[in-house]
């Protein structure tokens, strides 16, 4: 690795950090200040949310908008060496722009890299966290008051337990028709269904009333019927969250395994638009590294501002896209795959025609 790769790769990841963190610093300043209010009505504290809330919700924003601050410290960081003339410096000593442009993918791939493996593993714990002080204490009591109606419950409560349950009233802590089931491994060990589940907030207990209970064995399936059961499950009701958030706090093959079970049901495009969107935001860390590159090599009058304008438009378009793509699919208006991935294909076009255009001249 030569020195100009050593001093590019240096100064993209340097850039990229300070961006973050200050992107980081204010949105949190700006996001107390809008839920002080809300947190206080709901016997909370600013403390509490500092410790138990903030920390998970910086590394939600951090992960899902780290494409959009490497589009930015790419364009910041070579606006600066362009308005410096070191940019023409470096392709007039004999370097193409192809080869100036490999530090900068190196640069991408690691920082994708890290993004892929939290997105893959450590961002469904940041979530379980985060959601659960959300709903504890920042909803509004519209949405509160939504919340603790009945519901369908569908969660992952363990590491290989999962429970669903129809229409289940957090004030009454009834529901009907629940199904638990117990895997091993892929494998399917033991499933629990019962017409009624109660929970005993006395003595912390679930009863299931009009139980069926199967216990799958390599040879055969023991069955097991009863008026009754008693049951611990090591989630309360508290925890139970809004379907359309329990996909983001499976790891990815948590959530690739219960896609695979439940991949026939309807509603399934919530599920598939965040597994899927897994590897789609950091894969697009490289289309917006080549796109910021393409952009701010090409010296202009005010370079480094205007730069930064085309820079946020584009990223706001690709947000914009993005939500709207996933409303659409949320809605089986369109398939998930499509939905997640196309505004990747059209930046990347995008940035193809930029890079080629750059790259001639």
């Amino acid at each position: 690795m030569k020195i100009i790769d050593r001093y590019i790769i240096r100064n993209f990841i340097s850039t990229f950090i300070f961006i973050t963190v200050s992107i980081q610093f204010l949105s949190v300043i700006i996001d107390v200040s809008q839920r002080m209010h809300r947190l206080e009505n709901n016997q909370g504290s600013i403390k509490e949310a500092l410790i138990d809330y903030y920390p998970f919700w910086s590394i939600w924003l951090i992960n899902t908008f780290s494409p959009i601050s490497v589009f930015l410290s790419v364009i910041f960081f070579t606006s600066k060496l362009t308005h410096n003339s070191e940019i023409t410096a470096i392709l007039s000593s004999g370097i193409s722009f192809k080869r100036l442009t490999l530090p900068y993918l190196i640069s991408a791939i690691m920082i994708g890299s890290v993004s892929l493996i939290i997105n893959y593993y450590f961002l469904p714990i940041a979530n379980k966290k985060k959601n659960q002080f959300h709903y504890q204490y920042l909803l509004s009591p519209r949405y509160k008051n939504k919340y603790e109606k009945s519901q369908t419950i569908s969660t992952q409560i363990s590491e290989n337990e999962y429970i669903f349950i129809q229409n289940f009233s957090k004030k009454k802590n009834i529901g009907r028709e629940c199904v638990y089931q117990k895997f091993n491994g892929k494998k399917l060990t033991y499933i629990l269904k019962s017409k009624t589940i109660f929970w005993s907030k006395k003595h912390r207990i679930y009863i299931l009333f009009n139980y069926r209970e199967t216990i799958i064995k390599k040879n055969h399936d023991s069955l097991n019927i009863g008026d009754y059961k008693i049951k611990k499950f090591p989630i309360i009701p508290e925890q139970f969250l809004p379907e359309e958030y329990i996909a983001e706090t499976m790891n990815i093959h948590e959530l690739k395994r219960f896609i695979d079970i439940e991949g026939n049901k309807k509603n399934m495009n919530m599920y598939l638009n965040e597994y899927y969107q897994r590897t789609s935001l950091p894969f697009s860390t490289l289309i917006f590294t080549v796109l910021g590159l393409s952009i701010s090599t090409k010296r202009k009058k005010g370079e480094i501002a205007y730069n930064m304008i085309i820079g946020i438009v584009l990223a706001f378009f690709y947000i914009f896209f993005i939500e709207i793509a996933k409303t659409y699919s949320n809605k089986d208006f369109i398939p998930s795959y499509l939905a997640i991935w196309t505004p990747n294909v059209i930046y990347g076009i995008i940035t193809l025609f930029f890079y080629k255009n750059r790259s001639m001249n």
